[in-house]
């Protein structure tokens, strides 16, 4: 199992009770967990202080008009360990 998104990447998410996915920045991919079905991430708002622990089959590519966060093409990923950053 490998990543769809790599860390800076810009995603949207829709929080629980939203209508509207809003736009979030991956912070880090979570460690995989044997017999697990999704891979994990950290995301953040920029009008948030906390980070959000959600689920890849929760988030889509950012597809924002602004440039709040850079969005990138996610590629390939395969590691599991430390954090990625994506290309300059």
């Amino acid at each position: 199992m490998s990543f769809k998104f790599l860390v800076g990447q810009a995603v949207e998410y829709t929080p629980i009770g939203e209508k509207k996915p809003g736009l979030f920045k991956i912070m880090r991919q979570m460690p995989l967990e044997d017999r697990s079905i999704d891979v994990y991430y950290r995301i953040k708002s920029e009008t948030e202080n906390y980070e959000r622990n959600v689920a890849e089959g929760y988030l889509n590519p950012g597809r924002a008009t602004d440039n709040s966060f850079a969005s990138i093409d996610p590629g390939e990923s395969n590691s599991a360990e430390g954090d990625q950053t994506p290309p300059s």
